[in-house]
């Protein structure tokens, strides 16, 4: 007895803790390759998450009826744990794991040659379009395509010459064509 409850409790609960962190995690990343349109890691990620649900819901019910338990409280608890430390962990490793390209569009706060050099010479390739914001003044929007892990970098850029323009970012799905360069 631990805390007033049997060890044995404390194992089953720590292997639901564990299990639901496991599948949940994979239902995370299975969801995200599934929108990504990646159907066979998709499948391979579910049939994994499926079998650890399965293992988990089976040591709790077994749990339960071998030592005809009525109080499940201490099983919800850490069955509920698990699920919320999953899909925490899932979104942690979704985006570490699955690369994303981005949209960022930016509306610079007035006409910079300087910050556009900047991003060139970094290898951001852009298409820049002239523009008139609400103030009337002449501006620029510009389009940078990029992978998601070169968006602190491409943003570090912009505050540093433009702490004034406004950013918007959206995930993109496919490109073809144009300049997409490896960035650092």
């Amino acid at each position: 007895m631990f805390f007033g409850i049997s060890l044995q409790l404390w194992a089953v609960c720590l292997l639901l803790v564990i299990g639901r962190i496991i599948d949940m995690s994979l239902a995370s990343l299975r969801t995200v390759y599934t929108v990504r349109s990646r159907p066979v890691i998709a499948s391979l990620l579910g049939f994994f998450e499926a079998f650890s649900w399965f293992i988990v819901v089976k040591a709790a019910l077994d749990y339960v009826i071998v030592n005809q338990v009525k109080d499940t409280l201490f099983i919800a608890l850490a069955y509920s744990l698990g699920f919320a430390l999953g899909t925490l962990l899932g979104g942690i490793l979704a985006n570490i794991v699955v690369k994303t390209k981005i949209n960022v569009h930016i509306v610079l706060s007035k006409k910079n040659e300087d910050l556009l050099t900047v991003l060139k010479e970094q290898g951001f390739g852009q298409t820049i379009i002239s523009a008139q914001g609400t103030s009337k003044k002449e501006t620029n929007l510009v389009f940078v395509e990029t992978d998601s892990k070169n968006l602190k970098t491409l943003k570090d850029i912009i505050d540093k010459y433009d702490k004034n323009a406004f950013i918007s970012i959206h995930e993109v799905k496919q490109v073809f064509g144009g300049y997409f360069a490896n960035n650092k």
